[in-house]
C-alpha cells in the first residue's frame, strides 16, 4: 500500500458547509501529498464554479455527476450506476461520502466498486430533520443499513457521535469525532470591515447584529426576525444584517414587512437588511459586534466558528453540537431553540453591556486558536486515512 492512499470524496449537496467543508480539507490534503478526485453533482456545476477552482489548481480531479437532491429511484439508479463506474476506473483505496444523498449513493457505489474503506461524513443526519414519521423512518432504515457497509464514521462533534452510535447503529469503535476547523489566521482585517460599514451607509456607533446562513428551515430565520422585532423596540439603534440565499428568501422578506410592522411602533422595518448570498463574507465579520444564530438542529457549522475568529460573541441555539463551540458565558450565549423571546433577551442583554460583549468575543478568539484550526482538522483526517488504508 503506498504512504499516501488515493481518495474520492463523494458529495451532492454542495451549498453551504457542506461544499466548503470539501473544498477546506481537499486543498490542505492536497498540500499533504494525498491524491484525490471529487465526485460532485452536475446541477451544482454552476454554484459551485469558484470553489470548483480552487480544488482544480490544488489537484483535486473533478468528476460532475447528476445526482438529485430528493430522493427520485429512477435518477438514483442512473447516478449509482456511474459512480460505480468512475470508482471502477479510478480505484481508489478510500471512498469519503458527505451528507446524506451522497453518503447513500456513495457508500453504495464504493461496495459495489469493491472499494476497501469507506469513510461517511455525515454534516447532520437526514432523520434529525422536521420531516414526517414515515420519511424519518426511511432515513433512518437506509442509515442503519449503510452503516454496516461504513468503515468508518466521522463526526463533527461529540453530540453527532454519540447520536450515530445511539440512534444509526454505527459500533463505538467505527466512529471517530474530527472537528470542523478554520485558519486562525484568516479573516478580514478591522479596516475591510469599516470599508464595508461604509458602503452599506452604516454609522460607525451603529452596533451590528449578524446572521450568515442559508434562509433554511433549519437555521430559523423566522425566529431571528421575530426576535429582532423585539429587540429593536428596545434598541432602535440596532442592525440586523442576513447574509444568506436559500429558498426561503421571500418568505423572510415578508416576515420582516408583515412583523415589525405589527410589532410595537416606532420600529423601523429597514434596520432589518437580507442582503442575499455574498461573496465577501469575512468582512462582515469584521465590520459586526454580535453573531447570532438560531438553528433548529446543527452539525458544526462554520459560521460561528468565522465569528468567534473575528472576535464577537455568538449567540446561538442551545444544542448539543452548539453548545461543544459556544461556551455559555465566556465566548457567547446559548438560548433554546424556537424560543425568540430568549433570543431577543440573549441579544439584548449584550447590546445593553458592549464591553462584556468584547471581553465574550476575546475569548472566543482564544478558543479557536487552541481547539479549532484547519491545520489540525486535516492532519487527525489524513491520520484515519493512511491508518484505515493500511
Amino acid at each position: 500500500m503506498r504512504e499516501a492512499p488515493r481518495v474520492a470524496h463523494i458529495l451532492e449537496a454542495t451549498v453551504g458547509g457542506t461544499g466548503r467543508h470539501l473544498t477546506e480539507i481537499g486543498c490542505e490534503l492536497a498540500g499533504l501529498g494525498i491524491p484525490q478526485e471529487a465526485l460532485l453533482s452536475r446541477r451544482a456545476e454552476e454554484s459551485f464554479d469558484s470553489q470548483a477552482e480552487r480544488l482544480a489548481r490544488a489537484g483535486v480531479r473533478l468528476t460532475w455527476v447528476p445526482m438529485t437532491r430528493e430522493i427520485a429511484p429512477g435518477a438514483d439508479l442512473r447516478a449509482l450506476w456511474l459512480l460505480v463506474r468512475c470508482l471502477r476506473r479510478s480505484r481508489p483505496d478510500v471512498v469519503h461520502t458527505h451528507s446524506s444523498k451522497a453518503g447513500i449513493l456513495g457508500r453504495a457505489a464504493a461496495v459495489l466498486a469493491g472499494v476497501p474503506v469507506i469513510v461517511h461524513s455525515p454534516h447532520a443526519f437526514p432523520f434529525q430533520m422536521r420531516v414526517g414519521r414515515a420519511r424519518r423512518a426511511l432515513y433512518l432504515a437506509l442509515e442503519r443499513a449503510a452503516a454496516r457497509k461504513t468503515t468508518c464514521l466521522v463526526a463533527v462533534s461529540n453530540a453527532e457521535r454519540d447520536l450515530a452510535v445511539s440512534i444509526a447503529g454505527y459500533p463505538e469503535k467505527r466512529a471517530v469525532v474530527i472537528e470542523n476547523g478554520v485558519d486562525p489566521e484568516g479573516g478580514a482585517s478591522p479596516e475591510e470591515g469599516e470599508a464595508l460599514r461604509q458602503e452599506l451607509g452604516i454609522a460607525p456607533e451603529t452596533p451590528v447584529v449578524l446572521f450568515v446562513g442559508r434562509l433554511v428551515e433549519q437555521k430559523a430565520p423566522d425566529v431571528l426576525v421575530r426576535a429582532a422585532a423585539l429587540v429593536l423596540a428596545r434598541h432602535p439603534d440596532a442592525l440586523f444584517l442576513l447574509a444568506g440565499a436559500g429558498p426561503h428568501f421571500e418568505t423572510v422578506q415578508r416576515q420582516v414587512a408583515r412583523w415589525l410592522a405589527e410589532g410595537p411602533p416606532g420600529i423601523n422595518p429597514e434596520r432589518v437588511r437580507l442582503l442575499g448570498h455574498r461573496q465577501d463574507i469575512e468582512r462582515f465579520y469584521a465590520a459586526a459586534q454580535i453573531f447570532v444564530l438560531p438553528s433548529r438542529w446543527e452539525g458544526l457549522p462554520y459560521a460561528p466558528l468565522e465569528a468567534m475568529r473575528a472576535g464577537i460573541p455568538v449567540v446561538a441555539s442551545d444544542l448539543p453540537p452548539l453548545r461543544e463551540m459556544v461556551v455559555h458565558q465566556q465566548t457567547g450565549l446559548l438560548v433554546p431553540p424556537d424560543d425568540p423571546e430568549a433570543l431577543a433577551g440573549a441579544l439584548s442583554s449584550l447590546l445593553s453591556a458592549p464591553e462584556w460583549a468584547r471581553a465574550l468575543g476575546r475569548a472566543g478568539q482564544a478558543r479557536v486558536c487552541e481547539r479549532f484550526s484547519l491545520r489540525r482538522q486535516v492532519e487527525q483526517l489524513a491520520l484515519v486515512y493512511r491508518t484505515l488504508a493500511r
